[in-house]
């Protein structure tokens, strides 16, 4: 019997042919945000999922990426040894199998090579940089994105990144790194790049946005030490 729809399983999920599985880690103050993507892209699309929460220290961790990170998923239908790792990866495969419209990845070529190109942007520019210049790289690279993005939203009538009408997996895969807790983290101000500070209101009023963004800052806060240990020690 397949589990209610976006329901939080502690631990890897019992094999269920109808419902996609999405890995996350215990949710702290920024945790969530690293892989909040692919759970916005899922409920809007209201795609059969469940959400299994592993801890990425573990052993068994490596089944699901090769470093123990997420977000990764698994999608039963394709077989259970076929398993999807990293943010842009999972929303790309998520547009691909679920979105028939065109709606988040472009509903023509000249919209898909939009929405691909800024995605791709900002996986160039934005990513995992090691200690110890992990901050100062960050800033670096995050800022220079914002200005390149401020110049974009200041377009005339250009609503959001990639499409000037509708959000797509381009404003998904900016979000996290232009919510108003970035620049706070990064102490710069957000008033700097007003179109990107009105941008991301429009985003985070979006109800499928509050929904998850509610949820997320949530997941595992009734995780017993028993459950944690369990978690830590899977292999």
């Amino acid at each position: 019997m397949s589990s209610p729809n976006g329901q939080v399983i502690i631990g890897d999920v019992p094999k269920d042919k109808s419902q996609l599985v999405l890995y996350i880690i215990r949710a702290d103050e920024t945790s969530y945000i690293i892989y909040i993507k692919p759970l916005i892209l899922a409920q809007k699309l209201a795609i059969p999922h469940v959400i299994s929460l592993v801890d990425t220290t573990s052993q068994w961790a490596y089944k699901i990426h090769p470093e123990r990170m997420v977000p990764a998923l698994v999608d039963p239908e394709s077989g259970e040894a076929f398993r999807v790792f990293e943010g842009t990866a999972c929303l790309q495969y998520l547009a691909d199998r679920f979105d028939t419209h065109g709606e988040w990845a472009g509903r023509t070529a000249a919209e898909r090579g939009a929405v691909f190109t800024w995605v791709a942007y900002q996986t160039a520019g934005i990513g995992p940089i090691q200690l110890p210049r992990t901050i100062t790289k960050l800033h670096e690279n995050t800022t220079k994105q914002w200005d390149t993005l401020e110049k974009q939203l200041a377009k005339k009538g250009q609503q959001y990144i990639a499409l000037a009408d509708r959000p797509t997996l381009a404003d998904l895969s900016y979000f996290p790194f232009a919510m108003p807790w970035m620049f706070t983290f990064l102490d710069v101000d957000i008033k700097d790049w007003p179109d990107i500070e009105a941008w991301a209101t429009r985003m985070l009023a979006r109800p499928t946005i509050q929904n998850i963004m509610g949820r997320a800052k949530t997941f595992s806060h009734d995780m017993t030490p028993e459950q944690a240990r369990e978690l830590k020690e899977a292999v």
